[in-house]
């Protein structure tokens, strides 16, 4: 197909309407990004984006539109452009004139104003001078923010970046990242830090007009995180109180910038990249007072949460542990001990130390502080566990170790069953079935239990209340049972035929036959097959099916 024989190949009807759009001017922002490939944007219901490839004898090599419309054919948004480029293409080869010539014997001002219409009309010319410029004498941060916004901009329809143009938002992100790839850390390495940081804040303020569901975005931003986390954790120079000061000032309007922002954690991330520098001198008081101040600031304390304060709060509590003062430590979990991460961090340093009924008591005060919370009330109960076994509690081991397993965790059965003396395991094993079997949560330790210790009468009674589960549950069953796995399977298959009312719904029915013959043979299943045809005869779609079962 060519652009001089569309009328051919095109369905009459999508070809009126493409030239209707074309002749409406509905057809904006066309330009040849490169030889032969050509943009542009269409209004319709929506604005959608057109592309466009040629070869240069201009038959046409792929088009795409992001318009919903399937076929074969160009849709009438395609067609209205082609019929665009066909009349740009035109005007350009009438235009029998110098151009250099005339470009030489204009005036100065004259010759910015030429350039500045191409500058708006053709991006591809912006971003090759934009680059030109910019490497001939280092990428400055001024430079980098408006490459960022710019591609932004090109890909921002009425102030929104919808997801299937987050790529083409990001393009000048990537750009300068390119540029910060090609910097070497022995000389650049602050200037590394400051392009990156650029980048991941305007990519978060990209991230407020956009849907980033393709996550181009987000990965944009932790690829500059990554850059600065190595950039810090590879600082060529030695480490002194007054680069650490220069170095947390600098990243200490970011941190604000993104709790502000609170859309993702970037200002956490920035702070752990730079604690690193903590292992490497005698800074901690200096990132214990930083880390104070950020806490202290309105951006902080203006948070919904106080899960970004209890994270700050724990990167002091590492400092602290890294300098070794017990006291400091101790003082600091008892002033906020109200945050469940700082509690169990000194749980796990009683354990370690194996001070088990400090861990018991700990665990026991977290279990009524956290009593709304169903997670961590189980994670305290883990951390008393441990602490009893480092003692030898056996009662305490089994106390818990029956709870956890009544919550469905095959880990603390075993542990259970391991405990528990022989001649008391069966009454015990009684009691927690009992339990296990009014627990959906427990559902499938409880099945498990039931197999391994072959009660198929039990197995059976739940797959009578449950006909669904003999599909995986028959070849325990079918041996010792096979009417009743008959009946029950039967029932599974009528409940899904009695309410289909489609094709899919039929051939989904029709593929359990094949599970059915699998566990009762292939009688079984010619004999249900007829009872079906009997009961439904006017289901035409669904005999259809049973007839490709049948045939197999």
């Amino acid at each position: 197909m060519n652009l001089r024989n569309l009328k051919t190949y095109v369905p009459a009807v999508i070809y009126k309407r493409g030239l209707d759009y074309f002749e409406r001017d509905f057809v904006e922002e066309l330009t040849e990004n490169a030889p032969n490939r050509w943009h542009a944007v269409v209004e319709g219901t929506w604005d959608y984006d057109i592309t466009v490839k040629l070869t240069g004898e201009e038959t046409i090599v792929s088009t795409s539109c992001n318009c919903p419309f399937e076929s074969d054919s160009l849709c009438k948004h395609e067609v209205a452009v082609c019929l665009a480029i066909c009349e740009a293409k035109k005007e350009k080869s009438s235009a029998s004139v110098d151009v250099r010539a005339q470009l030489k014997a204009l005036k100065k001002a004259e010759l910015l104003e030429i350039f500045e219409e191409l500058l708006k009309k053709q991006p591809a010319v912006d971003l090759y001078l934009t680059e030109k410029f910019s490497n001939a004498s280092g990428l400055d941060e001024q430079t980098a923010r408006r490459i960022i916004q710019n591609s932004a901009n090109r890909a921002s329809r009425r102030g929104f970046i919808e997801w299937d143009r987050a790529n083409q938002a990001i393009e000048g992100a990537e750009e300068v990242q390119e540029y910060v790839d090609s910097l070497q850390i022995e000389q650049d390495a602050e200037k590394m830090i400051c392009l990156s940081l650029i980048v991941i804040e305007e990519c978060s303020e990209m991230m407020q007009m956009a849907d980033d569901s393709g996550a181009d975005i987000s990965s944009t931003i932790n690829e500059s995180l990554a850059k600065i986390d190595k950039t810090l954790a590879e600082w060529p120079e030695q480490l002194d109180e007054s680069t650490v000061d220069h170095m947390l000032e600098l990243l200490y309007p970011h941190i604000l910038f993104h709790l502000k922002q609170d859309i993702i954690d970037v200002a956490g991330d920035l702070l752990q990249s730079v604690l690193l520098w903590n292992e490497k001198g005698d800074f901690a008081d200096k990132f214990y007072d930083f880390i104070e101040k950020v806490i202290g600031s309105r951006e902080m304390q203006n948070q919904s949460y106080s899960y970004t304060e209890e994270q700050f709060r724990m990167c002091q509590l590492v400092i602290l542990q890294q300098a070794g003062d017990q006291q400091a430590i101790e003082s600091f979990c008892m002033k906020h001990h109200r945050y469940s991460g700082i509690r169990k961090a000194q749980i796990l340093q009683a354990l370690d130390a194996g001070e088990f009924e400090k861990v018991i008591r700990l665990c026991a005060e977290s279990e009524q502080l956290d009593v709304k919370s169903a997670g961590l009330i189980q994670d305290w109960k883990k951390l008393r566990f441990r602490a009893y076994e480092g003692m030898g509690n056996k009662a305490g081991m089994v106390d818990l170790s029956y709870q956890f397993a009544l919550d469905g965790e095959q880990e603390y059965y075993n542990k259970l069953r391991s405990l528990v003396v022989v001649e008391d395991w069966p009454k015990k094993m009684e009691a927690m079935l009992a339990e296990m079997k009014m627990r959906p949560r427990c559902r499938p330790l409880y099945l498990g239990i039931l197999i391994d210790e072959k009660r198929f009468a039990e197995l059976l009674d739940y797959c009578e209340k449950d006909v669904a589960a003999i599909e995986r549950l028959h070849p325990h069953l079918v041996a010792d049972y096979p009417h009743e796995v008959n009946e029950i399977y039967t029932s599974y298959i009528y409940r899904l035929v009695e309410p289909a009312s489609n094709r899919k719904a039929y051939w989904s029915a029709c593929q359990k036959i094949n599970g059915f013959q699998q566990a009762l043979g292939a009688d079984a299943a010619k004999r249900l097959i007829e009872e079906l045809k009997f009961m439904y005869p006017k289901r035409k779609a669904f005999l259809d099916e049973l007839g490709k079962v049948e045939g197999k």
